[in-house]
């Protein structure tokens, strides 16, 4: 198979702003069509293919429009549980069933991937001089149905004697609209942000070296295992059209 990152857009169209925010915690191993580990795939994967969809888009409308075009990708501080020097080896021995599943360090490693990816993508929008930054946030804690597959009277307990602790859902949005629409954060990339603030992430979120080690990877693995693609932009959404030997595939998004 191979990958075509070519898309149609109504011309009259601006794409300013993009908001990568899908999130899955597979509590048992599974592996997507196309071979990925499913949290890594729907976590990060999909976000860096769609990012590099738009991206030409975006810095289109940015120097049509004259306005900056922000991405923001929801990351989390679980990032910084990922113990290990080598997050794209360790995806590779997963995947291959070398070592043993552990949820919780796949999540944690699709998380660090995001910020690995803002910190690659802001580079690259350097390059372009384009007009368009990319920064990733941690959201805070809150109840949504990520969890989902774990719903029981285990969980149930635990997140009602942590509901103090909890955030709201708007208070959990505040800090990915902040970085995607507030003045002050103009010209910032490449940044991990907390409630509303410029936080560090981890040692290993902070490498360049792993940074890039995961963009050369993830552009490998789009363009073997993803089948043609198409992003087609309307005023309405756009829609995400895939097309494989065995079916043809779509997805809409508004």
């Amino acid at each position: 198979m191979t990958f075509d990152s070519s898309y149609v857009v109504d011309d009259m169209l601006w794409l300013d702003g993009s908001s990568n925010n899908a999130g899955k915690y597979a509590d048992r191993f599974a592996l997507s069509e196309d071979g990925v580990e499913m949290t890594f795939a729907t976590n990060y994967l999909g976000h860096f293919l769609l990012t590099r969809l738009l991206l030409e888009k975006m810095a289109e409308t940015a120097r049509a429009s004259g306005f900056e075009g922000r991405i923001v990708n929801v990351s989390s501080t679980i990032h910084s549980w990922f113990a290990g020097d080598d997050a794209v080896g360790y995806l590779d021995r997963v995947t291959r069933r070398k070592i043993p599943y552990d949820p919780t360090r796949a999540y944690a490693l699709s998380k660090l991937a995001n910020v690995l990816h803002t910190r690659a993508l802001a580079e690259r929008l350097r390059e372009m001089n384009a007009n368009v930054t990319a920064n990733c946030v941690h959201p805070g804690i809150v109840r949504t149905r990520l969890i989902r597959d774990r719903d029981g009277l285990v969980t149930n307990t635990v997140f009602f004697l942590a509901s103090k602790l909890l955030k709201t859902i708007p208070q959990a949005a505040a800090t990915t609209c902040y970085v995607a629409v507030h003045p002050a954060v103009a010209g910032v990339s490449g940044k991990y942000f907390a409630d509303c603030n410029e936080a560090s992430p981890s040692r290993l979120g902070a490498s360049s070296e792993e940074a890039a080690k995961l963009w050369s990877f993830s552009e490998n693995i789009t363009a073997e295992k993803i089948p043609k693609m198409s992003v087609h932009v309307s005023a309405g959404g756009f829609r995400l059209q895939v097309q494989s030997s065995n079916a043809d595939r779509g997805m809409a998004l508004a």
